[in-house]
Formats: structure tokens, C-alpha cells, sequence
């Protein structure tokens, strides 16, 4: 049992760990990264891309969460797609979308 919560305390910490580089990365979109010295640009998108894969394991551990295995590559796009399907799994994404995404990324639309 033990085990088992250490597990889950893992899986957790990552999915904290990655929304934290979302909100880093989401805080360089809003800067633009264009006006960044070419040293912290280069750093930025170094930043990016460890995010990105972070984000394609994020995808596969929200199969736990959602009942369902990935289809889409990062997590975003199944987000958008539960919601469009509605059910209990597009509640749950609206939920994750309006609550920890939308309100960071400086697009006026949101994120998802």
C-alpha cells in the first residue's frame, strides 16, 4: 500500500512539475521571445522543449485519470476533444482547461 501511494505522489509531482514549466513557457509567449537576449532565448526554448516532452508523458499518465489511452500526441489536443464529446471526461478537461491552463496563456481565446 505503501508503495502504491508513492506511486501516486509521483505521478502527481509530475504533473505539478510540468504545469509549472506551462506556466514558464506561457510567461516567455507573453514577453515574446523575439525581444530576448539571444542567451535567454536559446535557454527559452531549451525550456520548451523539455516541457514539450513532459508533456507527452503528462498525455499518457492522464490515461489513469481519464479512463482512456491517448490518442494525441500532447495533452492539450485530448483536452479539447473530450470537450467537444462532453461526458464526465470533457467536464473534468473544462474543469483543468478554465482552472490551471486558460488563465495563463495571454491568447485571448485560451488555451483549450
Amino acid at each position: 500500500m505503501i508503495k502504491l501511494a508513492g506511486i501516486a505522489y509521483a505521478v502527481y509531482l509530475w504533473f505539478v512539475v510540468t504545469w509549472v514549466l506551462y506556466l514558464a513557457v506561457m510567461n516567455l509567449k507573453r514577453t515574446r521571445a523575439e525581444n530576448l537576449h539571444w542567451f535567454v532565448r536559446w535557454h527559452a526554448y531549451a525550456l520548451l522543449g523539455v516541457g514539450w516532452a513532459l508533456d507527452l508523458a503528462v498525455n499518457v499518465m492522464a490515461s489513469l485519470l481519464f479512463l482512456d489511452p491517448p490518442r494525441e500526441v500532447l495533452l492539450t489536443a485530448r483536452l479539447k476533444r473530450y470537450r467537444v464529446r462532453g461526458g464526465w471526461r470533457g467536464t473534468l478537461a473544462g474543469w483543468v482547461c478554465r482552472h490551471l491552463l486558460n488563465p495563463f496563456d495571454p491568447d485571448p481565446d485560451g488555451h483549450c
